[in-house]
């Protein structure tokens, strides 16, 4: 179909046979590029945090004893969640007439915010909202690599006077290296094709400062109905996946050569 043109209800779009020119026509497609983009910056946003804020929430359970099985299932609350569940819960709370989040806001600036109005505000809430679902993910991966971690290391740092930060970052976080690529990855392969909570939370907007690939792929084949070109951008998106999950193989092979 990408190799057509072909719509259910344009005029003369009847799946005639025009080659590459859906591909060619993506590199001068100002929207489809910045899509790309808003994307990319998504991913790699929504990722890093979820990374960061787990490693801190895994150091933290691998610290707990008896008390953590009530944090485990705090933990737990936000994966179960669906997308579109979370979505909607952070579009009530950012309301900028009753929600409890722009109430704090309010009270704290002095006067109303419209987050969702806002093109960096509806961005950033995006992100936040994913990292909220997500961290708890990259927690439970972490932790569950730091259990099979050799304790020598860390008692031999911590006789030396090695503080608990200076052990996570230059002993648990080199150590944890494959399992933090496997739980970067299946992060990434969830973050880059993200619909669900764009959708309800911000709808791509405003105007299309929120709209991610998926979303955008979604407008052309079924509000604008052409096929052949969401078709297109489909392969696109598909061949760069592919391209990723190699990188990201050869990353988790060498990570474990060197383990």
């Amino acid at each position: 179909m990408s190799l057509t043109s072909f719509s259910y209800v344009l005029p003369g779009r009847t799946g005639q046979w025009i080659g590459a020119d859906n591909y060619a026509s993506l590199l001068g497609n100002a929207a489809f590029l910045g899509a790309i983009v808003r994307t990319a910056v998504f991913t790699f946003s929504a990722v890093l945090f979820e990374l960061t804020v787990g490693l801190f929430l895994a150091s933290g359970l691998n610290a707990t004893g008896r008390e953590r099985g009530p944090l485990l299932g705090l933990l737990i609350i936000p994966m179960i969640l669906t997308p579109v569940i979370v979505g909607l819960m952070f579009n009530f709370a950012l309301n900028p007439q009753f929600g409890p989040i722009a109430s704090i806001i309010r009270g704290a600036s002095g006067s109303s915010v419209d987050v969702l109005g806002s093109p960096v505000g509806a961005f950033v809430a995006l992100i936040l909202a994913d990292v909220w679902q997500w961290s708890s993910f990259m927690a439970l991966m972490l932790w569950a690599g730091m259990q099979a971690l050799p304790a020598s290391p860390l008692e031999a740092a911590q006789v030396d006077g090695a503080t608990t930060l200076q052990r996570l970052r230059l002993i648990i976080v080199p150590m944890l290296r494959p399992v933090i690529v496997v739980a970067v990855i299946f992060r990434s392969a969830e973050a880059v094709r993200e619909f669900d909570k764009v959708f309800v939370l911000t709808g791509g907007g405003p105007g299309s400062a929120s709209e991610v690939l998926d979303l955008f792929t979604y407008r052309v084949a079924f509000v604008n109905w052409d096929m052949s070109l969401a078709s297109a951008m489909g392969i696109v998106e598909f061949g760069v996946a592919l391209i990723a999950a190699y990188v990201f193989f050869r990353l988790v092979t060498r990570g474990g050569r060197e383990a």
